[in-house]
């Protein structure tokens, strides 16, 4: 849980950066606003070495497009987890620290570079390799990140690590990053473009120029939901986790452990807050913050039930790599499907919170996006309490005669609301012998049938129409057609649509896989039938029978 609670933290830093930065004022201190000397933490030798130390300025290098693990924000000041360490250790000890000013816009390559000439004291946030052991002491790890590969939108395969990519791929990697001894000792015969930053490689990847790179998930989160790249998604993730550290010069060395006691010692929670924008004085605001944070409490208690679901599912699971291939589709759904919608949420509230957004109409807009935000996270929640009930056979129907007829009407009635965006025309027609009552739980059946109906809109054109009917069969049942006539469905494809978590290659962004799979379940459970037909660029019928 303590991750997870990291990684959410690590979400919420992306609001702070909508901009691109300026010009770096003259001078940037990496200072506390207050000074509380606590010299009790540290031995004899610590102190007297922090006392000789009280004249020196120590100059930090800060990864200035990290965003949001470290970057520098639109007023050229540092931020990220290892600034507000540093923060710390000058409130505590009076040492003072300040940001390395080489040029307006270093790269990482640059900025270790500086460290091997010792023009650059300490490295907020930096991985340990080999090469940098030569040159820099490392702290304690104060922070770990998921590291994902990243791919264009029409990679299929899912990788379990680097190794399992083919051999003549090529990857964009930024000048000095660690990762890219990985790819080098997993792959060897793997092409590398070097480029200068993050953003640049995701943008490789993008436009085809790369066929991989790797990042970490907020990394990847910002810069997705930023609205730059939209032709890449995650396609695997690194088995270990990457640790980060403060590292400081060889001739530095006993700044070491006066660090460790720090990171060792310190309010995480101040730590984190720290980092983050906090809104101030504003109702509103609050308001917003106090949807964001549960939203957020919300999230991790789902994600935390989907855990422990999968694992039961996985034990079990006959063969191991079935087992692993749900698991890495469930875990890519999380990411995808939860954390993206949230992260937007706050990038609009941030907004607000920060005093960008000054017009009403624009107030209204952004609040306008943080309620359809919430109403789909809300929706995709009920999906997976639904599916948990489902998987453990907890779902009780609570069956009374509904008159189908009037029970059809209802749903086209809703369903026309929703088609009128996109002046589609739904027309509904009941057959003589199909306005019958029928015994069934009305609120889960029309879930089953609004899924269907959703799915109908969703993949229909603007001007196209939707047709439902219900017609009496031989056997003394309904029969239910829902009929469009939209893109269709991939032959290939219409086998697995009712399966758990698919999604077919046409299939929209937002799209988590259930809403088809929870129709069925519904269905059956009802002793019904659903079958579905479709003829790709000509349209989809799908036949319930009850």
């Amino acid at each position: 849980m303590k991750k997870l609670l990291i990684m959410i933290v690590l979400c919420l830093l992306l609001a702070v950066s909508l901009v691109p930065a300026s010009a770096l004022a003259a001078v940037q201190e990496v200072q506390s606003d207050k000074i509380e000397l606590k010299l009790s933490l540290f031995t004899r030798e610590e102190q007297d070495w922090i006392r000789a130390q009280q004249n020196k300025v120590f100059y930090v290098g800060v990864a200035q497009d990290y965003i949001p693990i470290e970057y520098l924000d639109e007023r050229g000041r540092p931020r990220g987890m290892g600034v507000e360490l540093l923060r710390k250790i000058h409130q505590l000890t009076g040492l003072r620290f300040r940001l390395y000013q080489n040029s307006a816009k270093e790269t990482w390559e640059e900025i270790l570079q500086s460290s091997v000439e010792k023009r650059i004291d300490i490295l907020s946030t930096v991985s340990v390799t080999p090469e940098r052991q030569e040159y820099l002491e490392f702290s304690v790890p104060y922070m770990e990140t998921t590291q994902v590969i990243v791919g264009d939108v029409d990679t299929n395969r899912l990788f379990r690590d680097v190794a399992q990519i083919e051999e003549n791929s090529t990857f964009a990697v930024p000048r000095g990053y660690w990762f890219v001894d990985i790819i080098k000792k997993d792959i060897p015969q793997a092409g590398i473009i070097y480029v200068d930053n993050m953003e640049e490689a995701l943008e490789y990847v993008s436009k085809k120029k790369a066929d991989y790179t790797i990042c970490e998930i907020p990394v990847f989160t910002y810069y997705k939901d930023q609205g730059m790249y939209q032709e890449i998604k995650i396609v695997g993730e690194l088995n270990e986790k990457n640790q980060i550290f403060i590292g400081t010069r060889k001739d530095l060395k006993e700044l070491i452990p006066i660090i460790n006691k720090v990171i060792l010692h310190i309010n995480y929670d101040e730590i984190y807050e720290a980092s983050m924008v906090i809104p101030r004085n504003n109702r509103k605001e609050r308001r917003l913050t106090a949807l964001v944070v549960l939203l957020g409490i919300l999230l991790i208690i789902v994600i935390y039930y989907l855990w422990r679901t999968i694992r039961k599912l996985v034990r079990s699971k006959q063969a191991a790599e079935e087992a692993n291939n749900d698991k890495t589709r469930l875990m890519t759904n999380i990411a995808h499907d939860l954390r993206t919608p949230l992260t937007v949420i706050l990038g609009y509230a941030q907004a607000m919170m920060e005093g960008q957004v000054q017009k009403e109409a624009d107030k209204e807009r952004y609040i306008r996006k943080i309620s359809e935000k919430v109403t789909y996270l809300s929706a995709v929640v009920d999906d997976f309490f639904l599916l948990a009930r489902l998987e453990d056979n907890n779902l009780a129907l609570r069956q009374e005669p509904v008159r189908l007829d009037c029970f059809l009407r209802q749903i086209v009635e809703d369903a026309e609301l929703k088609a009128q965006a996109k002046q589609i025309q739904v027309s509904l027609h009941v057959a003589d012998g199909a306005a019958v009552f029928k015994n069934v739980d009305g609120v889960k059946l029309y879930r089953a049938i609004e899924n269907i109906m959703t799915n109908a809109i969703a993949y229909t054109g603007r001007g196209g129409r939707i047709e439902v009917s219900a017609i009496p069969t031989v056997e003394g049942k309904v029969e239910i057609a829902i009929k469009d006539n939209g893109q269709g469905i991939v032959p290939e494809e219409l086998p697995h649509i009712f399966e758990r978590y698919y999604k077919g290659g046409q299939a929209r962004k937002e799209a988590i896989g259930l809403g088809l799979y929870i129709a069925r379940e519904i269905i059956h459970r009802h002793q019904g039938e659903i079958r579905a037909e479709s003829e790709l660029g000509r349209g989809s019928v799908f036949y319930v029978v009850l």
